[in-house]
Protein backbone atom coordinates (compact mmCIF):
# COMPACT_ATOMS: atom_id res chain seq x y z
CA UNK A 1 0.00 0.00 0.00
CA UNK A 2 2.82 2.38 0.92
CA UNK A 3 4.51 1.54 -2.34
CA UNK A 4 1.35 2.40 -4.25
CA UNK A 5 1.08 5.75 -2.42
CA UNK A 6 4.73 6.50 -3.09
CA UNK A 7 4.36 5.72 -6.79
CA UNK A 8 1.21 7.85 -6.89
CA UNK A 9 3.02 10.76 -5.30
CA UNK A 10 5.85 10.51 -7.82
CA UNK A 11 3.37 10.38 -10.70
CA UNK A 12 1.58 13.49 -9.42
CA UNK A 13 4.91 15.29 -9.02
CA UNK A 14 6.04 14.38 -12.54
CA UNK A 15 2.63 15.31 -13.94
CA UNK A 16 2.88 18.75 -12.33
CA UNK A 17 6.29 19.30 -13.91
CA UNK A 18 4.95 18.34 -17.32
CA UNK A 19 2.05 20.75 -17.00
CA UNK A 20 3.97 23.70 -15.51
CA UNK A 21 7.54 23.34 -16.78
CA UNK A 22 8.04 26.91 -18.00
CA UNK A 23 5.85 28.96 -15.66
CA UNK A 24 7.66 32.14 -14.62
CA UNK A 25 6.59 35.01 -12.37
CA UNK A 26 5.99 38.32 -14.14
CA UNK A 27 8.41 39.94 -11.73
CA UNK A 28 11.39 38.24 -10.12
CA UNK A 29 11.22 37.98 -6.37
CA UNK A 30 14.46 38.60 -4.53
CA UNK A 31 15.35 38.17 -0.91
CA UNK A 32 17.41 40.40 1.31
CA UNK A 33 20.54 38.46 0.43
CA UNK A 34 20.06 38.66 -3.33
CA UNK A 35 21.48 41.55 -5.32
CA UNK A 36 19.78 42.87 -8.43
CA UNK A 37 20.98 44.82 -11.42
CA UNK A 38 18.86 47.54 -13.03
CA UNK A 39 19.55 48.99 -16.46
CA UNK A 40 18.77 52.69 -16.80
CA UNK A 41 18.75 54.55 -20.14
CA UNK A 42 18.55 58.25 -20.92
CA UNK A 43 19.67 60.89 -23.42
CA UNK A 44 21.13 64.31 -22.69
CA UNK A 45 24.19 66.43 -22.04
CA UNK A 46 27.30 65.50 -20.08
CA UNK A 47 25.92 67.51 -17.17
CA UNK A 48 22.82 65.30 -17.16
CA UNK A 49 24.93 62.15 -17.36
CA UNK A 50 27.09 63.18 -14.40
CA UNK A 51 24.19 64.27 -12.19
CA UNK A 52 22.08 61.20 -12.98
CA UNK A 53 24.99 58.88 -12.15
CA UNK A 54 25.44 60.64 -8.81
CA UNK A 55 21.76 60.24 -7.94
CA UNK A 56 21.89 56.52 -8.76
CA UNK A 57 24.93 56.21 -6.49
CA UNK A 58 23.01 58.07 -3.79
CA UNK A 59 20.09 55.64 -4.17
CA UNK A 60 22.43 52.71 -3.54
CA UNK A 61 23.91 54.42 -0.49
CA UNK A 62 20.66 55.64 1.04
CA UNK A 63 17.93 53.23 -0.10
CA UNK A 64 19.15 49.81 -1.24
CA UNK A 65 22.77 48.64 -1.35
CA UNK A 66 21.66 45.41 -3.01
CA UNK A 67 20.86 47.32 -6.20
CA UNK A 68 23.49 48.04 -8.83
CA UNK A 69 22.95 50.02 -12.01
CA UNK A 70 24.04 49.55 -15.59
CA UNK A 71 23.68 52.92 -17.30
CA UNK A 72 23.10 53.47 -21.01
CA UNK A 73 23.24 57.09 -22.09
CA UNK A 74 24.02 59.13 -25.16
CA UNK A 75 22.70 61.80 -27.48
CA UNK A 76 19.13 62.14 -28.73
CA UNK A 77 20.06 61.17 -32.29
CA UNK A 78 21.04 57.57 -31.57
CA UNK A 79 18.90 56.97 -28.50
CA UNK A 80 15.65 56.00 -30.22
CA UNK A 81 17.30 53.79 -32.82
CA UNK A 82 18.96 51.84 -30.03
CA UNK A 83 15.68 51.49 -28.12
CA UNK A 84 13.95 50.24 -31.27
CA UNK A 85 16.58 47.53 -31.67
CA UNK A 86 16.34 46.58 -27.99
CA UNK A 87 12.54 46.47 -28.14
CA UNK A 88 12.66 44.08 -31.11
CA UNK A 89 14.97 41.81 -29.12
CA UNK A 90 12.77 42.14 -25.99
CA UNK A 91 15.80 43.56 -24.24
CA UNK A 92 14.72 47.06 -23.21
CA UNK A 93 16.39 48.66 -20.17
CA UNK A 94 14.42 48.43 -16.92
CA UNK A 95 14.09 52.20 -16.61
CA UNK A 96 13.70 54.20 -19.82
CA UNK A 97 13.81 57.96 -20.26
CA UNK A 98 10.74 58.54 -22.44
CA UNK A 99 9.59 61.46 -24.57
CA UNK A 100 5.98 62.63 -24.87
CA UNK A 101 6.15 62.25 -28.65
CA UNK A 102 6.78 58.50 -28.37
CA UNK A 103 4.80 57.62 -25.23
CA UNK A 104 1.51 56.53 -26.82
CA UNK A 105 3.36 54.58 -29.51
CA UNK A 106 5.34 52.58 -26.93
CA UNK A 107 2.21 51.92 -24.87
CA UNK A 108 0.25 50.72 -27.90
CA UNK A 109 3.03 48.26 -28.69
CA UNK A 110 2.89 46.88 -25.15
CA UNK A 111 6.45 47.94 -24.38
CA UNK A 112 5.81 49.86 -21.14
CA UNK A 113 4.60 48.70 -17.75
CA UNK A 114 1.43 50.12 -16.21
CA UNK A 115 2.60 52.21 -13.25
CA UNK A 116 -0.89 52.86 -11.87
CA UNK A 117 -0.68 50.08 -9.23
CA UNK A 118 2.55 51.59 -7.86
CA UNK A 119 0.89 54.99 -7.49
CA UNK A 120 -1.97 53.37 -5.59
CA UNK A 121 0.17 51.35 -3.18
CA UNK A 122 2.43 54.31 -2.43
CA UNK A 123 5.64 53.03 -3.98
CA UNK A 124 5.30 55.92 -6.42
CA UNK A 125 4.23 58.83 -4.22
CA UNK A 126 2.47 61.50 -6.27
CA UNK A 127 0.61 63.32 -3.49
CA UNK A 128 2.59 66.54 -4.08
CA UNK A 129 2.21 66.35 -7.86
CA UNK A 130 -0.48 68.20 -9.82
CA UNK A 131 -3.15 66.24 -11.67
CA UNK A 132 -2.03 67.86 -14.92
CA UNK A 133 1.50 66.48 -14.51
CA UNK A 134 0.18 63.02 -13.68
CA UNK A 135 -2.13 62.99 -16.70
CA UNK A 136 0.71 64.00 -19.01
CA UNK A 137 2.15 60.52 -18.47
CA UNK A 138 -1.16 58.70 -18.85
CA UNK A 139 -2.57 56.80 -21.81
CA UNK A 140 -6.11 55.44 -21.78
CA UNK A 141 -6.59 56.40 -18.15
CA UNK A 142 -3.54 54.43 -16.95
CA UNK A 143 -0.17 55.86 -15.89
CA UNK A 144 2.80 54.69 -17.96
CA UNK A 145 5.32 57.46 -17.33
CA UNK A 146 6.37 59.87 -14.59
CA UNK A 147 7.41 63.35 -15.71
CA UNK A 148 10.97 64.36 -14.83
CA UNK A 149 10.43 68.06 -15.42
CA UNK A 150 7.75 70.54 -16.38
CA UNK A 151 7.57 73.25 -19.02
CA UNK A 152 4.83 75.70 -20.02
CA UNK A 153 4.14 78.50 -22.46
CA UNK A 154 4.69 81.93 -20.89
CA UNK A 155 4.89 85.67 -21.39
CA UNK A 156 8.40 87.02 -20.73
CA UNK A 157 8.88 90.74 -20.12
CA UNK A 158 11.18 93.43 -18.79
CA UNK A 159 9.62 94.80 -15.57
CA UNK A 160 11.76 97.96 -15.69
CA UNK A 161 10.23 98.96 -19.02
CA UNK A 162 6.72 98.23 -17.77
CA UNK A 163 7.37 100.33 -14.67
CA UNK A 164 8.74 103.19 -16.74
CA UNK A 165 5.54 103.18 -18.80
CA UNK A 166 3.39 103.04 -15.70
CA UNK A 167 1.78 99.69 -16.52
CA UNK A 168 1.51 96.53 -14.48
CA UNK A 169 1.55 93.10 -16.07
CA UNK A 170 -0.91 90.80 -14.26
CA UNK A 171 1.42 87.86 -13.66
CA UNK A 172 -1.51 85.72 -12.49
CA UNK A 173 -3.00 85.78 -15.99
CA UNK A 174 -5.92 87.99 -15.04
CA UNK A 175 -5.90 89.83 -18.35
CA UNK A 176 -7.63 89.46 -21.70
CA UNK A 177 -6.34 89.54 -25.26
CA UNK A 178 -7.55 93.14 -25.51
CA UNK A 179 -5.65 94.00 -22.30
CA UNK A 180 -2.56 92.40 -23.83
CA UNK A 181 -2.78 94.54 -26.95
CA UNK A 182 -3.59 97.76 -25.07
CA UNK A 183 -0.63 97.32 -22.69
CA UNK A 184 1.74 96.82 -25.63
CA UNK A 185 0.37 99.97 -27.28
CA UNK A 186 0.64 102.03 -24.10
CA UNK A 187 4.23 100.96 -23.39
CA UNK A 188 5.27 101.92 -26.91
CA UNK A 189 3.57 105.30 -26.64
CA UNK A 190 5.39 105.99 -23.36
CA UNK A 191 8.83 104.48 -24.11
CA UNK A 192 9.04 103.85 -27.89
CA UNK A 193 10.08 100.27 -27.08
CA UNK A 194 8.23 97.67 -29.12
CA UNK A 195 7.01 94.16 -28.36
CA UNK A 196 8.23 90.95 -29.95
CA UNK A 197 6.13 89.27 -32.61
CA UNK A 198 4.51 86.30 -30.89
CA UNK A 199 6.15 82.90 -31.45
CA UNK A 200 7.36 83.55 -34.98
CA UNK A 201 9.72 80.54 -34.82
CA UNK A 202 6.80 78.15 -34.36
CA UNK A 203 3.47 80.04 -34.39
CA UNK A 204 1.55 76.75 -34.31
CA UNK A 205 1.80 76.97 -30.51
CA UNK A 206 0.00 80.32 -30.52
CA UNK A 207 -2.80 78.78 -32.59
CA UNK A 208 -2.90 75.74 -30.32
CA UNK A 209 -3.16 77.95 -27.23
CA UNK A 210 -6.02 79.99 -28.71
CA UNK A 211 -7.91 76.95 -30.01
CA UNK A 212 -7.64 75.23 -26.62
CA UNK A 213 -9.14 78.33 -25.00
CA UNK A 214 -12.21 77.78 -27.17
CA UNK A 215 -12.62 74.26 -25.76
CA UNK A 216 -11.16 72.56 -28.84
CA UNK A 217 -7.87 70.86 -29.67
CA UNK A 218 -5.49 71.50 -32.54
CA UNK A 219 -5.90 67.93 -33.81
CA UNK A 220 -8.60 65.30 -33.60
CA UNK A 221 -7.61 62.72 -31.01
CA UNK A 222 -7.34 60.06 -33.72
CA UNK A 223 -5.08 62.36 -35.76
CA UNK A 224 -7.24 62.26 -38.89
CA UNK A 225 -7.99 65.98 -39.06
CA UNK A 226 -7.94 69.29 -37.24
CA UNK A 227 -9.79 69.30 -33.94
CA UNK A 228 -11.89 72.33 -34.88
CA UNK A 229 -13.86 73.56 -37.89
CA UNK A 230 -14.00 77.31 -37.22
CA UNK A 231 -11.85 79.36 -39.61
CA UNK A 232 -12.49 82.30 -37.27
CA UNK A 233 -10.04 80.86 -34.72
CA UNK A 234 -7.23 80.99 -37.28
CA UNK A 235 -8.23 84.47 -38.44
CA UNK A 236 -8.23 85.73 -34.83
CA UNK A 237 -4.69 84.47 -34.27
CA UNK A 238 -3.44 86.13 -37.44
CA UNK A 239 -5.12 89.40 -36.51
CA UNK A 240 -3.72 89.57 -32.96
CA UNK A 241 -0.22 90.07 -34.31
CA UNK A 242 -1.22 91.85 -37.51
CA UNK A 243 -3.01 94.65 -35.66
CA UNK A 244 0.03 95.31 -33.47
CA UNK A 245 2.43 95.04 -36.39
CA UNK A 246 0.51 97.49 -38.58
CA UNK A 247 0.46 100.01 -35.74
CA UNK A 248 4.24 99.81 -35.36
CA UNK A 249 3.96 98.35 -31.87
CA UNK A 250 5.94 95.17 -32.59
CA UNK A 251 9.20 94.29 -34.27
CA UNK A 252 9.02 93.65 -38.01
CA UNK A 253 9.22 90.10 -39.38
CA UNK A 254 12.50 90.73 -41.21
CA UNK A 255 14.08 92.07 -38.00
CA UNK A 256 13.09 88.93 -36.13
CA UNK A 257 14.23 86.56 -38.87
CA UNK A 258 17.66 88.21 -38.93
CA UNK A 259 18.42 86.80 -35.46
CA UNK A 260 19.11 83.11 -34.85
CA UNK A 261 20.35 82.84 -31.26
CA UNK A 262 19.05 83.94 -27.88
CA UNK A 263 22.07 86.22 -27.45
CA UNK A 264 21.31 88.01 -30.73
CA UNK A 265 17.57 88.35 -30.15
CA UNK A 266 15.92 91.76 -30.08
CA UNK A 267 14.57 91.03 -26.62
CA UNK A 268 17.96 90.24 -25.09
CA UNK A 269 19.43 93.39 -26.65
CA UNK A 270 16.65 95.49 -25.11
CA UNK A 271 15.09 96.46 -28.44
CA UNK A 272 11.82 94.76 -27.45
CA UNK A 273 10.41 94.39 -23.96
CA UNK A 274 7.77 91.62 -24.04
CA UNK A 275 7.28 88.36 -25.91
CA UNK A 276 6.24 84.72 -25.76
CA UNK A 277 8.52 81.92 -24.64
CA UNK A 278 8.64 78.49 -23.01
CA UNK A 279 9.41 78.57 -19.31
CA UNK A 280 12.47 76.34 -19.75
CA UNK A 281 14.03 79.05 -21.95
CA UNK A 282 13.74 81.71 -19.25
CA UNK A 283 17.03 81.02 -17.49
CA UNK A 284 19.07 81.15 -20.70
CA UNK A 285 17.30 84.36 -21.77
CA UNK A 286 17.76 86.05 -18.39
CA UNK A 287 21.44 85.09 -18.26
CA UNK A 288 21.99 86.42 -21.79
CA UNK A 289 20.09 89.66 -21.09
CA UNK A 290 22.00 90.33 -17.85
CA UNK A 291 19.06 92.26 -16.40
CA UNK A 292 16.04 91.33 -14.26
CA UNK A 293 13.22 89.73 -16.26
CA UNK A 294 9.84 88.32 -15.28
CA UNK A 295 7.30 85.70 -16.35
CA UNK A 296 3.52 86.04 -16.57
CA UNK A 297 0.67 83.78 -17.62
CA UNK A 298 -0.57 84.41 -21.18
CA UNK A 299 -3.89 86.26 -21.64
CA UNK A 300 -7.15 84.55 -20.75
CA UNK A 301 -10.08 84.07 -23.09
CA UNK A 302 -12.68 81.64 -24.30
CA UNK A 303 -14.19 78.96 -22.07
CA UNK A 304 -11.18 77.19 -20.53
CA UNK A 305 -7.43 77.67 -19.92
CA UNK A 306 -5.39 77.27 -23.08
CA UNK A 307 -2.27 76.62 -21.04
CA UNK A 308 -1.02 73.09 -20.37
CA UNK A 309 1.97 71.59 -18.59
CA UNK A 310 4.38 70.04 -21.05
CA UNK A 311 6.65 67.29 -19.71
CA UNK A 312 10.30 67.77 -20.62
CA UNK A 313 10.76 63.98 -20.49
CA UNK A 314 9.64 61.00 -18.41
CA UNK A 315 10.89 57.86 -16.74
CA UNK A 316 9.01 54.69 -17.73
CA UNK A 317 9.53 51.02 -16.86
CA UNK A 318 9.87 48.35 -19.54
CA UNK A 319 7.07 45.79 -19.61
CA UNK A 320 9.78 43.11 -19.78
CA UNK A 321 11.56 44.28 -16.62
CA UNK A 322 11.93 41.55 -13.99
CA UNK A 323 12.32 44.12 -11.23
CA UNK A 324 9.45 46.54 -11.75
CA UNK A 325 8.92 47.25 -8.05
CA UNK A 326 12.54 48.24 -7.49
CA UNK A 327 12.50 50.29 -10.69
CA UNK A 328 9.42 52.13 -9.40
CA UNK A 329 11.27 52.87 -6.15
CA UNK A 330 14.13 54.41 -8.13
CA UNK A 331 11.72 56.65 -10.07
CA UNK A 332 10.09 57.64 -6.79
CA UNK A 333 13.53 58.63 -5.49
CA UNK A 334 14.09 60.92 -8.48
CA UNK A 335 10.62 62.40 -7.97
CA UNK A 336 10.52 62.93 -4.22
CA UNK A 337 14.03 63.00 -2.75
CA UNK A 338 15.12 66.55 -1.95
CA UNK A 339 18.70 65.31 -1.54
CA UNK A 340 18.61 63.76 -5.02
CA UNK A 341 17.15 66.92 -6.53
CA UNK A 342 19.83 69.02 -4.89
CA UNK A 343 22.15 67.08 -7.20
CA UNK A 344 19.90 67.24 -10.28
CA UNK A 345 19.16 70.98 -9.78
CA UNK A 346 16.22 71.01 -12.20
CA UNK A 347 18.46 70.14 -15.18
CA UNK A 348 15.57 68.15 -16.70
CA UNK A 349 13.06 70.90 -16.01
CA UNK A 350 11.05 72.16 -13.04
CA UNK A 351 10.48 69.24 -10.60
CA UNK A 352 6.89 68.00 -10.59
CA UNK A 353 6.77 67.70 -6.79
CA UNK A 354 5.79 70.95 -5.08
CA UNK A 355 7.61 69.77 -1.95
CA UNK A 356 10.83 69.21 -3.91
CA UNK A 357 10.57 72.59 -5.65
CA UNK A 358 10.34 74.27 -2.27
CA UNK A 359 13.11 72.09 -0.85
CA UNK A 360 15.73 72.99 -3.47
CA UNK A 361 14.81 76.64 -4.04
CA UNK A 362 17.81 77.93 -2.12
CA UNK A 363 20.19 75.70 -4.09
CA UNK A 364 19.30 77.07 -7.53
CA UNK A 365 20.00 80.45 -9.11
CA UNK A 366 17.33 83.20 -8.89
CA UNK A 367 16.14 82.77 -12.49
CA UNK A 368 15.51 79.07 -11.86
CA UNK A 369 13.50 79.97 -8.75
CA UNK A 370 11.37 82.24 -10.93
CA UNK A 371 10.54 79.31 -13.21
CA UNK A 372 9.59 77.27 -10.13
CA UNK A 373 7.14 79.98 -9.08
CA UNK A 374 5.79 80.26 -12.60
CA UNK A 375 5.11 76.53 -12.92
CA UNK A 376 3.37 76.56 -9.53
CA UNK A 377 1.11 79.29 -10.90
CA UNK A 378 0.63 77.52 -14.23
CA UNK A 379 -0.47 74.34 -12.44
CA UNK A 380 -3.46 76.25 -11.08
CA UNK A 381 -4.32 77.82 -14.44
CA UNK A 382 -4.04 75.04 -16.99
CA UNK A 383 -6.09 72.26 -18.56
CA UNK A 384 -4.94 68.71 -19.46
CA UNK A 385 -2.43 68.36 -22.27
CA UNK A 386 -3.70 67.03 -25.61
CA UNK A 387 -2.36 63.81 -27.16
CA UNK A 388 1.00 64.03 -28.96
CA UNK A 389 1.04 65.44 -32.48
CA UNK A 390 -0.11 62.82 -35.01
CA UNK A 391 1.84 61.79 -38.12
CA UNK A 392 1.85 64.83 -40.40
CA UNK A 393 1.87 67.25 -37.46
CA UNK A 394 5.24 68.67 -38.45
CA UNK A 395 3.95 69.39 -41.96
CA UNK A 396 0.82 71.02 -40.54
CA UNK A 397 2.99 73.23 -38.33
CA UNK A 398 5.16 74.28 -41.26
CA UNK A 399 2.07 75.03 -43.35
CA UNK A 400 0.77 77.33 -40.63
CA UNK A 401 4.14 79.06 -40.25
CA UNK A 402 4.40 79.70 -44.00
CA UNK A 403 0.93 81.27 -44.09
CA UNK A 404 1.55 83.18 -40.84
CA UNK A 405 4.68 84.72 -42.38
CA UNK A 406 2.80 85.64 -45.56
CA UNK A 407 0.09 87.36 -43.51
CA UNK A 408 2.65 89.36 -41.52
CA UNK A 409 4.48 90.40 -44.69
CA UNK A 410 1.18 91.59 -46.17
CA UNK A 411 1.26 89.06 -49.00
CA UNK A 412 -2.09 87.47 -48.17
CA UNK A 413 -5.19 88.39 -46.19
CA UNK A 414 -5.93 86.58 -42.90
CA UNK A 415 -9.27 85.27 -44.21
CA UNK A 416 -7.66 83.74 -47.29
CA UNK A 417 -4.77 82.29 -45.28
CA UNK A 418 -7.16 80.74 -42.77
CA UNK A 419 -9.16 79.01 -45.49
CA UNK A 420 -5.97 77.71 -47.13
CA UNK A 421 -4.65 76.42 -43.81
CA UNK A 422 -7.83 74.55 -42.91
CA UNK A 423 -7.94 72.84 -46.30
CA UNK A 424 -4.25 71.94 -46.47
CA UNK A 425 -4.00 70.76 -42.85
CA UNK A 426 -7.02 68.48 -43.16
CA UNK A 427 -5.64 67.04 -46.41
CA UNK A 428 -2.35 66.21 -44.67
CA UNK A 429 -4.05 64.63 -41.66
CA UNK A 430 -6.56 62.67 -43.75
CA UNK A 431 -3.67 60.37 -44.68
CA UNK A 432 -3.92 58.95 -41.15
CA UNK A 433 -7.36 57.47 -41.82
CA UNK A 434 -7.28 53.67 -41.86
Amino acid sequence: MKRILCIGTIIIFLFSILIFPFTKPSEKAFGSSQSIKLRVAWWGSQTRHDRTQKVLELYRAKVNRKVSFVTEFGSWSGYWDKLTTQAAAKNLPDIIQMDYMYLAQYVQKGLLADLTPYTKNGILNLKDVSEASIKSGSVGGRIYAISLGTNALAIIYDPAVAQKAGVKIPEDGNWTWNDYKEIIKKVFQKTKIRADLALTADPKFLLEYYVRQQGKSLYKHDGTGLGFTQEKFVIDVFNINLELLKGGYTAKPDEVSATSTIEDSLFVKGKTWIGWTWSNMFVATANAAKRPLALALPPKGGIRPGLYLKPSQFFSIAATSKYKTEAAKVINFFTNSIEANNILLAERGVPISAKVREGIKNAVEPAVRQTFDYIALAEKNCSPIDPPDPPGGTEVGQTFKDLYDQVLYGQIKPETAAKMFMQKANQILAKNKK
